[in-house]
């Protein structure tokens, strides 16, 4: 039988789903300006070294908090996670990034979904990162593909930003993609059935590259 949340899941994870998430590269523009990220083996290295262990040891355990919590309807709870994600955002760019892409997401969310608890926190001045956004938006999935939808909307947003920045080929884009999903959906199914309560993640190649692509000369992306 096919699940009920399936089609949902299939439409509002394309990349195709208009989320203003083709402007941001997240600070690889710098990166790829300054040549810490120049061909495509680079690439692999920054996602695997860098992004991977932030989604499993930052991302992903907020994830599966918010996610719980968005099921139970707790705005409370919600609002508190949101405000914590806030202040651990500290590159100004990367943190507006992250709340832009958010309010954009739920805003059209609750126009494919009349859920009145969609409306009420988006009413309720919460900063509305996008990782609690898409909480909210796949509250009715199990948590494993709640998890693996927000981990390749996260590594295909940088694949596909540095198609732009750098000679990289849609296939070789999806070899890095499917790659970088092959090291990381194992891992997933460990931090879902054991969530862990340590979470923390300090990256400061990206955290200075974003601060540094804000007084950029000319730019591509806008975070």
């Amino acid at each position: 039988m096919l699940p009920e949340w399936l089609p949902w899941l299939l439409q509002v994870n394309d990349s195709q789903f208009p989320s203003g998430a083709y402007a941001h590269s997240m600070g690889l523009e710098e990166l790829v300006q300054r040549g810490v990220v120049k061909k495509p083996e680079d690439l692999e290295a920054f996602l695997q070294h860098q992004i991977i262990p932030s989604l499993l040891a930052f991302e992903l355990p907020y994830l599966i908090q918010a996610h719980a919590l968005a099921g139970q309807g707790d705005t409370a709870g919600l609002r508190a996670l949101d405000e914590e994600l806030d202040a651990w955002k500290l590159a100004a760019e990367l943190r507006q990034a992250s709340r832009q892409l958010g309010s954009r997401r739920l805003s059209l969310i609750q126009k494919l979904d009349a859920d009145p608890a969609l409306a009420a926190y988006a009413a309720s001045g919460a900063p509305c990162h996008h990782l609690i956004a898409c909480a909210l938006e796949l509250r009715r999935l199990p948590v494993a593909a709640a998890a693996c939808a927000f981990s390749l909307q996260t590594l295909s947003g940088y694949a596909i930003s540095a198609m732009k920045l750098m000679r990289l080929g849609q296939e070789r884009c999806q070899f890095i993609i499917h790659g970088s999903m092959a090291i990381l959906a194992p891992q997933i199914n460990v931090l879902v059935e054991s969530p862990t309560e340590r979470i923390g993640w300090f990256n400061p190649l990206l955290e200075i590259a974003s601060m540094r692509h804000a007084r950029a000369n000319e730019r591509l992306f806008i975070s």
